[in-house]
């Protein structure tokens, strides 16, 4: 943890631009919702957007009807996230996605080693891209921080990179499958690369849902791999009557 004011730096870089931004949700977070939440249905009210970055999923998951609340560690992504929120202030006092202003979503400060709400305070947790930038100690440490925040039974989203994917192995190696990939749009922070072994080690306390890998191939003649996991899984224990 000691790297978090570094990282903190490195990812304000990273908005300042904002270049390299993604406006839509993830395909795979719109499926966890659709086919795991909503079709089960999972008594999910409140949601945690670890690592919210500029609102692409908060704004998602309030437009679906939860109560969301996003954190991230550089205050240039909230700004930026809040600047988005308040130009749809219109169509939320419409009703569109949001009938009060106690139901807006909450937008902190934070970082996933140390998350700045309650213990067993949320439904569900989703966690995009973030624990790739982490060494591993840190993921250690983010994934008990999520199950502390989270309710039995609570459901956990986590999107990774695959050691399927080409850049694995690129860059200075700075501990097993984390490197420092020059040239990429997020040069200065480690990149892990998960296999899936790794991943169950993590989430040991938790029952899988799923595993998957998706990739997506492009380059001169589809020679570049894009991997990344994509994992649900409920947190394990018993709800207090």
């Amino acid at each position: 943890m000691k790297h978090i004011q570094q990282w903190e730096r490195e990812w304000d870089k990273f908005y300042a631009d904002m270049a390299d931004l993604i406006w839509y949700p993830s395909e795979s977070v719109v499926r966890f919702i659709n086919s795991t939440v909503k079709r089960e249905g999972k008594r999910v009210g409140r949601i945690l957007d670890v690592g919210c970055g500029n609102g692409k999923h908060t704004i998602y998951l309030a437009k679906e009807g939860f109560r969301v609340c996003g954190i991230d560690i550089s205050q240039k992504s909230l700004d930026i996230a809040d600047k988005w929120l308040k130009e749809l202030t219109p169509l939320m006092r419409e009703g569109l996605f949001v009938t009060t202003n106690s139901d807006a979503p909450e937008l902190k400060k934070g970082c996933v080693t140390a998350i700045p709400y309650p213990d067993e305070y949320f439904d569900a947790v989703i966690c995009v891209g973030v624990l790739d930038h982490l060494f591993f100690d840190d993921t250690e440490t983010a994934i008990s921080e999520i199950d502390r925040v989270l309710k039995p039974e609570g459901l956990i989203f986590l999107s990774l990179r695959s050691t399927r994917d080409t850049d694995c192995g690129r860059g200075d190696e700075v501990e097993h499958n984390t490197f420092l990939i020059n040239g990429n749009i997020e040069e200065g922070l480690p990149q892990h690369f998960f296999d899936a072994a790794e991943i169950k080690d993590l989430l040991v306390d938790f029952s899988l849902k799923y595993i998957e890998c998706e990739e997506r191939l492009y380059g001169d003649f589809l020679s570049y791999i894009y991997s990344r996991w994509v994992v649900a899984a409920e947190k394990v224990g018993m709800i207090q009557e």
